[in-house]
């Protein structure tokens, strides 16, 4: 195996094409949680059906010298890891770079995965040198929004749906970060929750008042634990079918027809994603700690 394939944004590639040769995204998820709990030495004999399932036969080879590797050397197999446990967010970033191979690969670097013993303000400078030097403002504010909506599901519990109805009833970048950021002043420096909804009620007046009825109601539910999945219900269907989706999309300023279906909701539920959200695992919190650095 030569250099250039122990990098780590080889190591991600291939992830990136073995979770796209499967026909289902839980057997990707499998293959993970597979790979994460087996010692080395059984790694291949036990992840082998999953590559059978695989559209691209290469890929098994391709896996197989990765980990024979791993076994020959303990720091690629600590950069494998680490690329391993923070695929997700990895995904997230790679959308929100464009797909762009120079930049993925530069982020990585800036986030030193293959340096197991790099500090926190290492990594810190890395990727802000990464944003403000390799990266063009609209690119810069998209990760941005990866990274909030990261440290909003780690601390609060948002789920991604949840964050997705959000951002849509927001529908702008800087205003649904800085959003984020003040609600989980809620967690980090215990503000009453109506301390909260008020500093975000004056943000949203500020900016863009419109949505502030809606957003209200939503905020509300998303505390008291009620199904807010019927949101994302009627934002589609107030959306044209026409409109092809992009995540820069801003919704028109006419609310009148969403309000009226959101003031219909009945919503129930017994659990609180905010009050009651956990602590990840050390091993995911350490992974999520470097790649969401900001």
């Amino acid at each position: 195996m030569t250099a250039d394939h122990t990098t780590p944004y080889a190591i991600y590639g291939f992830f990136r094409s073995f979770r796209g040769s499967l026909p289902d995204e839980q057997d990707f998820e499998d293959f993970v949680s597979t790979l994460t709990i087996t010692p080395l030495h059984a790694v291949i004999e036990n992840v082998v059906p999953f590559f059978r399932r695989s559209a691209d036969p290469d890929l098994l080879t391709k896996f197989q010298v990765m980990i024979r590797q791993c076994e020959q050397n303990s720091a690629f197999e600590s950069t494998f890891m680490r690329v391993c446990d923070a695929l997700d967010m990895l995904q997230r970033v790679e959308k929100a770079l464009r797909f762009d191979k120079r930049l993925m690969d530069e982020y990585l670097r800036a986030m030193q995965f293959d340096n197991a013993s790099a500090s926190h303000q290492q990594v810190w400078n890395g990727l802000q040198r990464f944003l403000n030097e390799e990266c063009d403002p609209h690119t810069k504010r998209r990760m941005e929004k990866v990274f909030a909506e990261q440290k909003a599901n780690d601390e609060l519990g948002l789920s991604d749906d949840v964050l997705a109805v959000a951002y849509s009833l927001i529908g702008d970048d800087a205003l649904y970060i800085e959003i984020l950021e003040t609600l989980q002043l809620n967690n980090r420096q215990n503000l009453p929750w109506d301390t909260v909804v008020d500093k975000i009620q004056r943000i949203t007046s500020d900016k863009k008042p419109q949505v502030w009825a809606m957003l209200s109601k939503f905020l509300n539910d998303v505390h008291s634990g009620r199904d807010v999945s019927t949101y994302s219900v009627c934002w589609e269907e107030y959306l044209d079918d026409d409109i092809v989706e992009d995540e820069e999309y801003e919704p028109e300023n006419d609310f009148s027809v969403i309000e009226q279906k959101f003031s219909d909701i009945n919503l129930d539920a017994d659990n609180n994603p905010v009050a009651e959200s956990s602590v990840s695992q050390e091993q995911q919190k350490q992974s999520r700690e470097v790649v969401g650095a900001v």
